[in-house]
């Protein structure tokens, strides 16, 4: 039942994020962009500077940055609409096992 509420959360939110975009471009003409970057910026609180001094792994630290930078700039449906997915599988896996050990 867990999987199964998870579920229907994860599309409503899909569904609310792609209805708010359709609606600003009815409004003003262009399509929002809403990477998931997005998302994170406004979970956090407003924080001040943090400095890092250079190291010798900064080579490493600047391609996990690359690389951090660019799964941010996924736009957020994507990541909802993968877990819907998955939890669609899982629910009904879970649904599929439960029938063939109760004996119906």
């Amino acid at each position: 039942m867990t999987a199964l509420v998870a579920d229907i959360w994860t599309i409503f939110n899909a569904v609310l994020i792609v209805g708010w975009q359709i609606f600003i471009f009815f409004e003003k003409g262009s399509w929002p962009a809403l990477p998931l970057s997005s998302v994170f910026n406004k979970l956090e609180s407003d924080r001040g500077a943090i400095y890092a001094t250079a190291s010798a792994g900064e080579i490493e630290s600047s391609q996990l940055a690359n690389v951090v930078d660019a799964m941010l700039r996924v736009p957020t449906i994507v990541p909802l609409l993968v877990a819907a997915v998955l939890l669609t599988a899982f629910y009904l896996w879970l649904l599929h096992t439960e029938k063939r050990y109760s004996g119906n």
